[in-house]
């Protein structure tokens, strides 16, 4: 007599956010990233950094402002989420929020839907300011890293300009 064993392989379904990050200032130019939930704000950080063809890093924060202005003042005084090394309020000369660790915050935190923008600075002295729209939000039970480049349009800039 045979014995059947039956194996249920459970599947967790994950949320992933396909996000937009356009450079401010360079049209035609941004990447298209899925998130999933559980991936930190310094995994999305180090992700972008990588996409934008970056090599020396520097202090970043994320503003989560929920639809998009180009207002630069509304922009820093949104709820903030930080390089953990910039500290209480990213640091700069008090014009931000007190903000929160990228390394503790996680994309599934912030409950963002289709159609949110907020924004991302990366280096707080060059001021490299990106956009981005949260294009879809989806549901898998497919193993996925946390952050995957699905798209890139556009050369990156160079991280520096050649005085040469």
């Amino acid at each position: 007599m045979c014995e059947w064993q039956i194996v249920w392989k459970e599947f967790q379904v994950t949320t992933v956010f396909r996000l937009r990050v356009s450079l401010v200032g360079s049209s035609g130019l941004y990447r298209i990233l899925d998130v999933a939930s559980d991936a930190t704000f310094q995994d999305l950080h180090d992700a972008i950094f990588y996409a934008f063809d970056r090599y020396d890093p520097h202090l970043y924060s994320f503003y989560m402002t929920g639809t998009d202005t180009k207002d630069k003042r509304r922009i820093r005084r949104a709820p903030e989420i930080s390089a953990p090394e910039a500290g209480p309020g990213g640091g700069v000369l008090g014009f931000t929020n007190p903000g929160r660790s990228a390394k503790k915050v996680r994309i599934g935190d912030v409950e963002l839907e289709e159609g949110d923008v907020f924004h991302y600075l990366f280096d707080y002295g060059d001021e490299w300011w990106h956009r981005v729209l949260v294009e879809a939000v989806m549901e898998t039970d497919a193993a996925k890293k946390s952050v995957v480049i699905v798209k890139s349009v556009g050369a990156s800039p160079a991280q520096y300009p050649d005085f040469d």
